[in-house]
């Protein structure tokens, strides 16, 4: 018996969630691996015998290695889903990330354990490039970003039961067993099996149903989500001919590859290129804004701040706790426009919407003044040895940690789900993965290194990178919230890059073509303008 309505969008979170719970536990397992004694010998990581990590840029290595397989699984999955489905391409994935989560809790050496992540980080890899986009095709366009903000919520749900997991077996026979990390490193196998189970039996995203013949189907998915299951719903129809003139559209031309995305050649006013750099760009800076350091090596930055040892374990319990509840702000902020309106008119929009890149901006300069009073206050406390002035200067991660939960954390992985046409979505989002991936791959492997040499010098480059996230976003990123996934294509027509210019040239296709705003007809419209719509006029025949 089919889910409806509200029940069918809760199904939805809450499958999703699971791939999304499973992506955030595999990132902050290693948070406590690396502090287990057991661990640090057998993979060599520090002095024989010492039991703790000295060897920063080999420790940043295995940890960072995974984020090359997950660059490998977010390609491969995103042009998997687009051939096969989004289901059975996470379902794919999902044995990959079987394979390598049972041969790291197996490892017996550096090498093996560097063999085993990057095997994991290709299943995970294609589950995160797939899951968003899945959510974001089922559900209607103004609830896309609560369901990312929920995933979100249960991402650090995730990294906070991989760290209190750990926590709890560092107390067996004084955290000198290899059950200490072993454990936490198979226990994910669990949800991962779940999720792979599960999603089998979930609907199929209506937008890849209905671009592959399968249009009955798709068409009644999109009747169960929206309209309790009537397909002679207006609202229904709408999306359905929107749907399939995006479709018969995109069907004209070549089908579009990596190479096309990444070097926008032929793409014409599409500006694929522009698109894959958005998105890749936007995950890189959500590392770079202080988010990896935060996650995978927490425990040193309280101690950086002046915490002891133990002190330091159990504030970054806390502190991951506190996140996973912060979470919970992104879903009444990111989507805010819903609920104070149920216009998504332009001048709605910007009177009422927080939206993307109001969200994205105020949280960027909020962390960035954060970095700079904990990178102050820790040089204090270290200099003086003030455990208060260390206290106040801990208590910023902690604000650091409310700030990024309600604005950095979920924005840029939904943005990515929606900016780029149909035919090509799961591959678009892969490049968000992409830049997840050597966001945080990068950060994983310079933190070591830069905290261990800049000291608490080293929150002020986190400071400056908010800053320069906060100007790029101002310039680049249009905003996108309360607009179709099919609308979309408008709002990249202007063949200049600045967020001026885009939305000028928004208004001036609008007016042009007044059928394109939702549930106006954007469907039939751009069947009939074919190669010479706005939208897709090229210069090049394919």
């Amino acid at each position: 018996m089919p889910f409806y309505g509200k029940y069918a969008v809760a199904a939805v979170c809450l499958v999703g969630g699971l791939g999304i719970f499973f992506e955030g536990y595999d990132q902050g397992v290693m948070s406590g691996v690396n502090i287990a004694p057991s661990y640090v010998e057998l993979m060599d990581l520090g002095d024989p015998g010492s039991g703790i990590a000295t060897k920063s840029g080999k420790e940043g290595g295995i940890v960072a290695v995974y984020y090359l397989g997950t660059i490998i699984g977010a390609l491969a999955g995103g042009a998997l889903s687009d051939r096969i489905g989004r289901n059975y391409a996470v379902v794919c994935a999902g044995f990959f990330g079987l394979l390598g989560q049972s041969l790291q809790a197996a490892a017996q050496n550096a090498v093996w354990m560097i063999c085993a992540r990057i095997i994991a980080g290709i299943g995970t890899g294609g589950i995160a490039a797939v899951i968003p986009v899945w959510g974001s095709e089922l559900v209607g366009h103004d609830a896309r970003g609560m369901v990312m903000a929920f995933q979100m919520v249960v991402n650090f749900s995730g990294i906070s039961a991989s760290y209190w997991l750990e926590y709890l077996l560092s107390f067996r026979d004084g955290g000198n067993t290899q059950v200490r990390w072993r454990f936490p490193l198979a226990f994910q196998m669990i949800f991962l099996v779940a999720l792979m189970v599960i999603i089998s039996f979930m609907p199929e995203s209506p937008r890849f149903d209905i671009g592959n013949g399968r249009r009955q189907r798709g068409k009644q998915t999109l009747a169960n989500f929206r309209a309790q299951g009537d397909i002679e719903d207006p609202d229904v129809v709408a999306e359905y001919e929107e749907i399939i003139a995006a479709v018969e559209l995109e069907s004209k031309y070549e089908a579009f590859t990596y190479w096309h995305m990444v070097t926008g050649h032929k793409s014409g006013d599409l500006h694929l290129g522009r698109r894959t750099f958005l998105a890749a760009w936007l995950q890189v800076m959500q590392a770079w804004t202080g988010v990896t350091s935060v996650v995978v090596y927490a425990p040193t930055l309280f101690r950086t701040a002046g915490f002891g040892a133990h002190k330091s374990d159990l504030l970054t319990g806390i502190q991951n706790m506190l996140t996973m509840v912060c979470c919970i702000l992104a879903i009444f902020t990111i989507d805010r426009s819903v609920y104070l309106t149920a216009s998504c008119s332009m001048k709605s929009l910007t009177q009422f919407s927080f939206g993307r890149r109001k969200v994205l901006m105020t949280g960027g300069v909020g962390q960035s003044l954060c970095f700079f009073l904990l990178g102050a206050l820790s040089k204090v406390a270290a200099d003086q040895g003030s455990a208060s002035i260390g206290a106040a200067a801990g208590s910023f991660i902690f604000i650091y940690d409310f700030i990024f939960a309600a604005t950095w954390l979920s924005v840029p992985w939904v943005y990515p789900t929606e900016i780029f046409p149909l035919v090509i979505r799961a591959k678009g989002n892969a490049f968000g993965i992409v830049g997840w991936s050597i966001g945080c791959g990068t950060v994983s492997l310079a933190a070591p290194k830069m905290f261990g040499a800049l000291g608490p010098n080293a929150f002020y480059i986190h400071a400056v990178f908010n800053l320069f996230a906060v100007a790029v976003v101002y310039c680049f990123y249009p905003e996108v919230a309360c607009r179709t996934l099919e609308e979309i294509d408008l709002l990249f027509a202007s063949p200049s890059p600045f967020v001026w210019a885009t939305e000028k040239r928004f208004q001036e296709l609008k007016l042009e073509h007044a059928g394109l705003v939702r549930h106006g007809g954007l469907g039939r419209k751009l069947a009939d303008v074919e190669a010479k719509s706005t939208i897709v006029q090229t210069e090049e025949k394919y």
